[in-house]
This record gives C-alpha cells, structure tokens and sequence, in this order.
C-alpha cells in the first residue's frame, strides 16, 4: 500500500522545537526503523511554507510505519494521513480510475 502523509507545523512550533525532534527522531533510531518497514520512503519539503509544511511518500504493507511518524511528530504537527494509488497521468486522462 502507499501513504501520503501530510503535516503542517502548529502554532506555537518554533524552528528550534522542530530541529530538536528531528534529531530526537535520528537518534532514537526511528529513520532507520520505517527504512526496515517500507519498501519505499520519501520526504518532501515545501519550499518557503509558512508554516512548515513537509509530505512523506511510503510504500508498505505495515500502517504502522505511519503510526511511528504520526507518533513521534504528532505534537509539533497536525498531521493527515491518506492511503493512494499511483495512477499515470494517462490513465487519469482517459478517465480510467486506478
């Protein structure tokens, strides 16, 4: 299965606060735990959002993957998660649904 996951910063989540969570996140191991869960996993940043905004890309059959960002994330960011289906952009244009 693939998730999208999406996450805004909340108010009151300085950069520092953010920075600190992020190592938190390297250094309790958890990068390299959703590497061992997911067959694919990609992180996006939206240039000059404010406030923050990132996406993470993952392909897994383990929803608890996901868990683990929502988790650990989840104070400093709101964050939505949604399951999705690639689909070519040819396949879109000829109205064929995935």
């Amino acid at each position: 299965m693939w998730f999208w996951v999406t996450a805004q910063a909340k108010d009151g989540s300085d950069a520092q606060a953010i920075a600190a969570k992020r190592r938190q996140w390297v250094s309790q191991g958890k990068d390299q735990e959703v590497r061992k869960r997911c067959r694919m996993a990609q992180r996006y940043v939206v240039v000059g959002s404010a406030p923050a905004r990132v996406f993470w890309l993952l392909e897994t059959d383990d929803p608890g993957a996901v868990g683990l960002i929502a988790e650990h994330f989840g104070p400093l960011w709101t964050i939505d998660t949604h399951v999705v289906t690639p689909q070519p952009v040819a396949q879109a244009l000829r109205g064929k649904k995935a």
